[in-house]
């Protein structure tokens, strides 16, 4: 899972990267096309680009909010993209009024507290119909995971340095 400012609303999108295609790209030293400028202009001067697999699969998307509405507007737009799971107080989720418009619009539902309870399933069907858009929100997936495993070992250096007496004072 990561956070990501995906269609202008920052939201927790699950995803996993394409090992061979991943490879592929870091081999060629091809950064992620995040910005929608410069995947048209990508497209435009290597049209296969578009063709080539995604090195990012969207698994969907998770939004924990206090109130339906809320997680109702987060997700609201990732439904081209995969699933969406609203995760809500218990007592919001098992709403009747909840339920019956998270059935209608495809959400899951499941219970903040623990143990948590999946009220309704996501409906995990996608449209078959691909834009360039499409595109645009897998690279900027594809560009918040690289840069999330960047950090985290960075942060691996720096408890690894920490650890070896780097902390001391010479």
């Amino acid at each position: 899972m990561v956070m990501v400012r995906a269609l202008s609303t920052p939201r927790m999108v699950v995803c996993e990267l394409d090992d061979s295609e991943h490879a592929r790209r870091q081999d060629a030293g091809l950064l992620p096309t995040a910005d929608a400028l410069l995947l048209h202009c990508r497209a435009h001067v290597e049209p296969s680009f578009l063709k080539r697999p995604s090195p990012i699969r969207i698994r969907g998307a998770v939004a924990a909010r206090a109130s339906w509405q809320s997680a109702r507007a987060n997700l609201a737009e990732f439904a081209a993209f995969g699933a969406r799971v609203a995760v809500l107080p218990a007592r919001i989720a098992h709403r009747d009024g909840v339920r019956a418009e998270a059935i209608y619009h495809g959400f899951g539902l499941v219970t903040a507290e623990q143990p948590h309870e999946v009220i309704q399933p996501p409906d995990t069907r996608v449209g078959a119909g691909r834009t360039w858009v499409h595109r645009l929100v897998e690279e900027v997936v594809y560009d918040a995971v690289l840069s999330q495993q960047a950090a985290q070992r960075q942060d691996l250096g720096i408890q690894a340095f920490m650890k070896a007496g780097g902390s001391q004072v010479m």
